[in-house]
């Protein structure tokens, strides 16, 4: 028999799986065990609470300003879904057109073609050109945006 240990790799069907070395976050309670703050809890205590706005369409709570969208009567926030179905009862949709979100405020009345492409057939100015609402300003200037 032999003693000797066995020097050369494992066949290719006999292999073990790679183990990745994984670098451990820090623990927060050592940071605070130093007398330093964790960054994490440094930034959420230099971010002043958002206030919390109500959809005029709805009346729900908009938990999310970044996906809100100004209303056209007071530029205040409403509900992407709220203006979505308020323009597809304003609009007299082909069976063929879908409204899409373009951007910058616009709305799109869009087919799709034989080729498969998006179609724009004509677009609707739901937020005035140029404008930065007042609730958005935050958002802007924040460097801890998600």
């Amino acid at each position: 028999m032999n003693t000797e240990p066995n020097n050369n790799p494992p066949k290719s069907g006999n292999r073990k799986p790679r183990t990745h070395h994984v670098r451990r976050r820090k623990s927060t309670r050592s940071a605070v065990q130093q007398g330093t703050s964790a960054p994490s809890q440094k930034s959420q205590a230099e971010r002043p609470p958002q206030e919390l706005k109500i959809c005029a369409v709805c009346g729900k709570p908009i938990f999310d300003l970044m996906g809100a969208i100004a209303s056209r009567e007071d530029g205040e926030p409403i509900h992407f879904d709220c203006a979505l179905e308020i323009l597809s009862k304003e609009e007299r949709l082909a069976p063929d057109e879908r409204l899409v979100y373009i951007g910058s405020g616009l709305f799109g009345v869009c087919v799709r073609t034989a080729g498969g492409k998006l179609e724009i057939r004509r677009k609707i100015r739901w937020e005035s050109a140029g404008t930065i609402q007042p609730w958005r300003k935050p958002m802007m200037s924040s460097p801890n945006l998600p």
